[in-house]
């Protein structure tokens, strides 16, 4: 009597777990010497609240640009309109060190508001290392996919309802508060918890603009424990701490984005009604001014970058090039087909056997990969596998692992609705001819999830190849990608060479978002 193999999808649930918890006993067994939690007491308390401070300023920066700049845009209808939203897009793929370098073209010591302030005859100092460059930073990228996610959820405001308010004659505060706010009030709490999360984790944007060991985030306090240290047992307090703060903040997330769709009809281009209000005119005249001379130098620093693409053509490059491509792609595939299998098991769960609550937890685990430290997690696999495999080969093996890791959620978004879509129609006629498993798969569920598949994987290799996290810990002469060339052009000052490889890392990471972009739109 043979026995029923588990399903693929609780495999890699426990696989993922296995190795999460795998890494951590490593991390926490490793020689060395065992600091308490209290001897580390004020340097923990320091590095909190420096965490959470600028966090939440960061976020609440964001949310309000990101707020004013949705509604203005939901408003207004003029011309280039349509390329600040190509704008907004762009910004959302820009890799954290490219954005390090454009805050460093645009307001550092030798950027373009120092030359302007310098032209006008102010020779004063502007410093922009510590909250300044890192709010900075943290803005421009957040701030536009802010305004991005409102402004698409504003635009699906049932038609009827504008029609309802124009009849009623409602004033712009009455549109607001009954059309507008609603939309706000559903999406604000997921993007200020994801926001906060992303900004609570920051990385290479504090490590190149903190300033000091004074501003370091707990992401920054496990590398410096990690790498010039050698520090496991702190490295492991603080990746403990760091779990424990961020699976509460992704626990408080999933719970404040799981909630019923929203029905919305399909409509033309509605004209709103409060248009034509002077002070609102005026209110979204003043946001666009602000927002544009904000972002668009920032975006634009990049553009500095093609009077020096030649000049940076070296077997460096090349080198640097084809190794971050080999581990984006193979950190796609892994995330892609990790994504896939607990998609699997998430819709049997939900609609085969009728068991929503284990299916919530296939649903709740790609988020949890957001709260883990991956320098930690990095760290303890490393113990692990230099016991059987050459230490100096170790970077080239975790790389896409921890990449493919980071990426899970957002494949696991492109995969999961489809499935269920798929299962939801067609589930009853396959299970009634017998078609299962693989061929299920094939015959079922392929020819739907082609394009979604398809999307979560350019969107993977681009989250991958423009990561600057894991390769800082094993970034040198026998590892280099193209974000940490940028990382070491920055540290030299050399910001011609810097320019260059960030408008290549830009092109190459936008070229695939809009590849997952249009395969997205296309599978809709």
């Amino acid at each position: 009597m043979s026995r029923k193999l588990p399903h693929p999808g609780s495999l890699v649930a426990f696989a993922i777990l296995a190795l999460v918890a795998g890494g951590f006993i490593a991390l926490a067994t490793a020689g060395g010497e065992r600091p308490t939690l209290f001897s580390i007491g004020p340097y923990l308390w320091r590095i909190l609240t420096f965490s959470i401070i600028q966090a939440t300023f960061s976020t609440i920066l964001s949310l309000a640009l990101g707020i004013a700049l949705a509604l203005a845009l939901a408003r207004r209808r003029f011309p280039g309109r349509n390329a600040v939203l190509a704008l907004l897009s762009t910004t959302m793929v820009i890799p954290t060190i490219v954005a390090v370098f454009a805050v460093f073209a645009v307001y550092g010591r030798s950027g373009w508001i120092a030359d302007i302030l310098s032209f006008l005859g102010w020779n004063g100092s502007f410093s922009i290392f510590g909250y300044p460059g890192i709010l900075i930073a943290h803005v421009f990228l957040n701030g536009p996919y802010v305004a991005r996610i409102l402004l698409d959820s504003l635009n699906v405001v049932p038609a009827e309802h504008w029609r309802l308010a124009s009849a009623l004659g409602f004033s712009p505060t009455q549109i607001f508060r009954h059309l507008d706010w609603p939309v706000l009030r559903a999406e604000l709490p997921g993007l200020a918890g994801l926001v906060f999360l992303l900004c609570f984790k920051s990385f290479a944007i504090v490590l190149a603009l903190g300033g000091g060991p004074s501003r370091s985030t707990l992401e920054v306090a496990i590398y410096e424990a990690l790498k010039i240290d050698l520090d496991f047992g702190r490295a492991a307090w603080l990746s403990f701490i760091q779990l424990a703060i961020c699976l509460t903040l992704t626990g408080l997330l999933n719970w404040a984005l799981t909630r019923p769709p929203t029905a919305h009809t399909i409509r033309g281009l509605i004209q709103r009604a409060d248009v034509k209000s002077r002070s609102l005119k005026l209110f979204d005249g003043i946001v666009l001014v602000i927002s544009t001379l904000f972002i668009a130098p920032l975006a634009l620093s990049l553009l500095s970058g093609l009077s020096n693409i030649t000049e940076i053509w070296d077997g460096d490059l090349v080198r640097a090039f084809v190794t971050s491509i080999v581990i984006a792609a193979l950190a796609a595939t892994i995330a892609c087909i990790l994504a896939l299998a607990l998609a699997s098991a998430a819709r049997r769960w939900r609609i085969v056997l009728r068991s929503p609550r284990i299916a919530a937890f296939y649903d709740f685990l790609p988020n949890t990969l957001l709260a883990i430290p991956p320098f930690a997690l990095t760290a303890g696999l490393f113990i692990v596998i230099r016991h059987f495999a050459d230490p100096s080969s170790a970077g080239l093996i975790l790389l896409p692992i921890i990449n493919g890791l980071a990426a899970i959620p957002f494949a696991y978004r492109s995969l999961a609705p489809q499935l269920l879509t798929t299962e939801e129609r067609y589930g009853r006629v396959a299970a009634s001819l017998g078609i299962t498993g693989w061929n299920k798969l094939g015959i079922v569920d392929w020819p739907a999830l082609k394009r979604p598949f398809g999307s979560a994987f350019a969107l993977a290799m681009a989250l991958s190849f423009g990561d600057f996290g894991i390769i800082a810990l094993f970034g040198g002469q026998d590892l280099i990608t193209l974000p940490y060339l940028l990382f070491e052009n920055l540290g030299s000052y050399r910001l011609d060479e810097a320019s260059a490889i960030g408008l290549f890392i830009v092109a190459i990471a936008f070229l695939l978002a809009h590849v997952s972009g249009r395969l997205s739109y296309a599978g809709d």
